[in-house]
């Protein structure tokens, strides 16, 4: 088992992250070295004051750019606070700093949408007394069109959807995106039964009027990965097919590898106190305990039916075994893969979103319901 990063490793992972990866994607490496530079510790009022304070200035050059009627200076502006806030919030919310810092990034993204090409809608869906918000962008034009529904992990929330978002709508696809269980603003913790949120979001999707109900997809990132595999058997006679992105099933949920994993190198810090909170827990050892309910062979999932399934990872991934992916193509349906054999998590490369993408395409065709080139 690895160590935990010390300080100035973190710091080190920052900066090679700045402009490309979690939690500083839209941020400049300029603008990491100045938060870094202030950065004394990683405990949680701390990490939030430092990255929620360069926000404010970004937020009244947004303000000052609406005054003005540049709305792309204000789009641009509000996604910059937008950046700060969410890496202040960032790996999960571990201190009410870190939940004020959500609230912000969610309101300065949301502010950002105003201005976005197609625009953006949030849906409210009544769901058990409380309600899944979800961000919807479909594309301008007649007839229904298809539709890919996709999250992400632990810690990479709806808001974070954004660069996979745009490459959807490029792609020719609608988008629906919402936070998974124990995440964002997910309505209900991860559980043996939380697949249900979903299910309720795809009650609303085939209903929609723009929406053609016969080509819908999902797509899971990370441990978002999980619930597309669960979903793809369980609302398998809706779904046009399902892409596993990282996720695990089984072999990721068992105590041996949740013990020899809690320090991988790909992820920045505190993972399994992340993971431990998507189930409304705090401790690893608690985690521990309760993750093996969580197995979707244990469950008796695999060998039901399911909707077509792409899965993508890369071989060498310190977070998700990569058995987990060969253990889904020894049982049910045949699926196709794609391992990446020199990457971490999710396959992580210059390949893997374009993969994910040209899939989609031959399954659920473009705006006009055939495939695209």
């Amino acid at each position: 088992m690895r160590p935990p990063k010390t300080l100035d490793e973190i710091k080190s992972t920052l900066l090679a992250r700045a402009g490309r990866g979690n939690p500083v994607r839209g941020l400049s490496r300029e603008e990491v070295e100045a938060v870094v530079a202030r950065l004394q510790s990683v405990d949680p009022d701390h990490w939030a004051k430092v990255w929620s304070d360069p926000a404010e200035p970004w937020l009244a050059k947004a303000k000052e750019a609406e005054k003005s009627g540049g709305n792309e200076g204000a789009r641009e502006s509000y996604l910059k606070a937008y950046a700060y806030f969410a890496a202040a919030r960032y790996p999960a919310l571990f201190s009410p700093a870190m939940e004020r810092a959500y609230a912000c990034a969610r309101d300065a993204y949301q502010k950002a949408s105003r201005y976005f090409d197609p625009p953006l809608e949030v849906v409210r869906i009544p769901f058990e007394k409380k309600e899944i918000v979800g961000y919807l962008r479909l594309r301008s034009g007649e007839g229904k069109q298809p539709l890919v529904f996709h999250w992400g992990g632990i810690d990479g929330w709806k808001e974070e959807r954004q660069g996979n978002t745009e490459a959807l709508i490029q792609a020719g696809f609608g988008s629906f995106c919402i936070d998974g269980p124990g995440t964002g603003e997910c309505p209900i913790l991860a559980s043996p039964t939380a697949e249900r949120v979903f299910s309720a979001a795809i009650d609303y999707l085939v209903q929609h009027p723009k929406v053609d109900p016969e080509r819908i997809a999902v797509v899971g990132s990370s441990f978002g990965g999980y619930w597309a595999t669960k979903v793809a058997h369980v609302e398998a006679a809706r779904l046009r097919g399902a892409v596993n992105w990282g996720g695990g099933v089984h072999f990721f949920l068992q105590p041996s590898w949740l013990r020899e994993s809690q320090f991988a190198s790909s992820y920045l810090f505190n993972l399994s106190e992340t993971r431990a909170r998507i189930l409304g827990l705090k401790t690893v050892d608690e985690f521990i305990a309760a993750a093996a309910s969580m197995s979707l062979l244990d469950q008796g999932w695999l060998n039901r039916p399911s909707a077509p399934m792409l899965l993508v990872n890369g071989r060498k991934d310190e977070q998700v075994p990569i058995n987990d992916l060969y253990l889904l193509l020894e049982h049910g349906a045949p699926k196709e893969a794609r391992i990446f054999p020199d990457a971490g998590h999710m396959g992580k490369s210059p390949d893997a979103l374009h993969v994910v993408i040209a899939w989609l395409k031959k399954r659920l065709g473009g705006s006009g319901g055939q495939d695209l080139p």
